[in-house]
Order: C-alpha cells, then structure tokens, then sequence
C-alpha cells in the first residue's frame, strides 16, 4: 500500500507541469468541497514553506553570494517592482471605479514575496534555479516587515488589520514555517530528500490541489450569477502576472538567460496568499474571489513558462566549419 502510494507520487511528481493545469481544472469542478476545504487554506500555505526550506539547495544557495551585485540587484528588484506596478495598477483610469476588494486584492498581490512554487517551477522548465530561491529565501525573510509597509503605503486604512498585527502574524508564520521545514532537512538527510524529489514534487502536486479545491470556494456560484466581474477579474489577475514577467525580463538583460527568466518567473507570480492567510477571516469577498482566481495563472504557468523558455532561450552557436 505504502510502495503504491509513493509510486503514484513519483509518477506525479514527473509530470508536475501538466499536473499542476490539471489540479485548477479538477478544483473547479469539485465546488460541493471547496467549502468545507477552505480553513485548509493556512495550513497547505504553512506546509509549503516548510517544503521549500526542507529542499532548499544551500550549497546552490551560498555559490550565489559569490556575485553579491546581482544578489543585491535582484533583491531590490523583487522588493520595488511589484509595489510600483501595483501602484501603477491602481493608478488606471480602468481602476477608479472598482470594487474597494478588488483594489485591496491588488495591494496584497503587490506587497506579497514572491511565489515560494516560482523557483520549483523553474526547476521543472529545466533552469538552474539557485538564484531565484536566493532570492527567496531573503525575500521571505523580510516580507514581515515589507508587506506591512507597502500594504499601508499603497491601500492606507484599507487594509483590515493594523501593520504591526500583521508583521506579527507573518513573523509567526513564516518564522515558524522556515524553523520547522529546517528540522526536517536535519531529521530526514539532505541525500534522502534528493532521493525522494519526485515524491516531494508529487506531495507538492496533492498540497496544491487541496489548496486549488478549497480557493475556488464560491467562484463558480460568482460565475454563473455575475460572469462579466469574474472575467474580469480573471483577465486583470492574468494580466498583472504577465505584466511582472515582461518587466523584469527587460529590466534583466544584464542577468544572463537562466538567472533573467528565473527572476522573471519571481516577479511575475507573486504569494498574495502568504498575506491572505494571517487576515483570512477579515478580507472582502471580492479580495478573496481575486486570490481565487488569480490561482489560474499560476497553476497554468509551468507549461505556458515552459513554451515561452523554448521560444526565448538563445540557441547554442553553431561551430564554424573547418
């Protein structure tokens, strides 16, 4: 039973890209759970973080201190872009009239880390991805302190819960998700973790689809009685990720390829429900129908990164003929 279960993990874990569409597609369809599923939400968001910590690569880690001017580059990057796009976001004329959990959605997508799946998800598109976790790594350690501020300075009183509560809260869960996901690094081996990738992938693959099952909460009760606002909604979170990626890859030219389409992998798919889970109780429906959808981009990302690396990658210089 146990060698059946790890097999079906493996084999999932292989075909993480595709499992991961797939997982936004069944969650969909199972909206008689998504209730019931829902206070999962902190919990799969925790179990995440202790994931990325137990697998992060440090040697891969502390050979990219070796540059510390573009450590230092894609750090500034990852902290000022998103808040300045959001900012940008906001300023819209298309915006001006909307919905204030919609605005307030925008904000928490702009203050939030990066993805903490960005770096895995580079690793299945086949990028060396030491950099991007780097850059992380440190940027997850600061979140308690810079989401709080750019939260106040872009939405102001809008946000339900003071700056000082919710650097608390994060410090608490992010704190607590890095100590315990550090433990089991030590406890299990780093050759064990190696040895079980594909399993962990597939662990990842069933987390994010319990996480998928219970963010669709009411979307499609919301589809079906205001279609226009959800797709609206759809396309404003689809944009905005796609809108982070192309920014940062022109910004990153000096990068190289691998470390500019890791970074802009970063940029674009931001942890919004790293920010949701500590204010869980007090967001506007329509800030949590925003993080519900703006799921989509992200679970569909590996296979369309996937094809945008083979389109933008350079090919290797042919050798002149002797």
């Amino acid at each position: 039973m146990l060698n059946a279960l790890r097999h079906a993990l493996a084999y999932v874990g292989r075909h993480a890209a595709a499992s991961y569409a797939l997982s936004i597609v069944l969650g969909l369809g199972l909206p008689q759970i998504a209730a019931a599923l829902r206070p999962l939400i902190p919990i799969t968001i925790f179990c995440f973080i202790v994931l990325s910590f137990a697998r992060a690569n440090l040697p891969g880690l502390k050979a990219v201190f070796s540059d510390p001017r573009k450590l230092i580059g894609g750090l500034l990057l990852s902290a000022l872009l998103p808040p300045a796009l959001g900012a940008l976001v906001l300023a819209s004329p298309l915006l001006e009239a909307a919905d204030p959990g919609v605005r307030l959605a925008i904000v928490l997508m702009a203050s939030a880390p990066a993805l903490m799946a960005a770096p895995a998800f580079a690793g299945v598109i086949g990028l060396e991805n030491s950099f991007a976790l780097t850059a992380l790594v440190l940027g997850m350690v600061v979140t308690p302190l810079s989401a709080p501020f750019f939260a106040s300075l872009l939405a102001g009183a809008a946000v339900p819960i003071s700056p000082y509560a919710l650097a608390e809260r994060l410090a608490i869960f992010i704190g607590g998700g890095i100590l315990l996901g550090m433990g089991l690094r030590k406890l299990m081996g780093v050759e064990r973790i190696v040895a079980l990738r594909n399993e962990l992938d597939g662990w990842g693959v069933v987390l994010y689809f319990l996480f998928a099952i219970a963010a669709m909460d009411g979307v499609i009760d919301m589809a079906v009685t205001h279609p226009a606002f959800v797709i609206g909604i759809l396309a404003l979170s689809c944009g905005y990720a796609l809108l982070g990626f192309a920014a940062s890859y022109l910004i990153t030219r000096s990068f190289g390829f691998n470390d500019r389409f890791s970074m802009a992998i970063c940029i674009g798919l931001r942890n919004m429900g790293l920010l949701i889970a500590p204010i869980f109780s007090v967001v506007p429906q329509t800030t949590f129908l925003y993080f519900a959808l703006a799921q989509v981009p992200i679970y569909i990302a590996p296979m369309v990164l996937k094809a945008l690396k083979a389109k933008l990658e350079p090919r290797p210089a042919a050798n002149p003929e002797s």
